[in-house]
């Protein structure tokens, strides 16, 4: 049972520099549990403290904002090796801003505040994987909130492929994430995404296929924004 749990944890970002023997032994310096959960168990509430942070070792977990007048709206889905609760455990005000509930029977390792920060202190690989997470999702709500302040899918979509081929160096760019995932990112339906990209297409800026989309006009996609 511990060996699956140590080879399941060798493909979380958080552990990617260890083999498994080198996880058990650190595992075995802290204290730790693996609570596992039936369909529609609720993991955390909103408004709860933060007292560690948790790894999906199984299934999926939905991320609900729960409103006053009892509205629920889905925010995310967590699957295996993301982490719950790393960007506040350490924060001044450490409560769960959404409701977690499991898809599915599911799993979660969780760590206590004074186990990540042993974790850190004495494994410089953890910590470092752990602030580039961090770090990693601070660009990406930062990213969000400039695309949200952009107003139409059209800047959204052009301002995301020109980041994209400023990256990438190439007019023929291979996005890595889904078309869902990317409306997602923009806040939009995805059917409200791809028939921007089919105005697109006609307009002469891109061409596509698949994950990949082609800048046709680099200059003329500028001028749009």
């Amino acid at each position: 049972m511990l060996d699956l749990l140590f080879k399941k944890l060798k493909k979380v970002e958080l552990f990617s520099d260890y083999n498994e023997d080198q996880i058990k032994r650190i595992l075995n310096t802290i204290k730790y549990k693996v609570n596992k959960y039936n369909d529609k168990d609720i993991i955390a509430l909103q408004g709860d403290r933060v007292k560690g942070i948790g790894v999906i070792l199984k299934g999926e977990v939905y991320v609900n904002k729960i409103y006053e007048d009892g509205r629920q709206l889905q925010v995310k889905k967590m699957v295996f090796g993301e982490l719950i609760g790393h960007a506040l455990v350490f924060a001044d005000t450490n409560f769960y801003t959404s409701t977690l509930i499991s898809h599915g029977d599911s799993e979660v390792m969780f760590v206590p505040n004074e186990g990540i920060a042993d974790m850190c202190m004495n494994n410089r690989s953890i910590f470092n994987n752990l602030v580039r997470i961090l770090s990693n999702q601070v660009v990406y709500l930062s990213n969000r909130l400039k695309l949200s302040s952009l107003g139409t899918i059209r800047k959204k979509l052009i301002s995301y492929l020109i980041n994209e081929y400023e990256k990438q160096n190439s007019q023929v760019l291979e996005i890595p994430i889904s078309r869902k995932k990317m409306a997602e990112f923009f806040g939009v339906t995805r059917p409200a995404l791809s028939n921007e990209m089919i105005k697109m297409k006609k307009d002469g800026l891109i061409d596509y296929k698949d994950n990949i989309i082609e800048i046709i006009n680099i200059s003329k996609l500028k001028n749009e924004i």
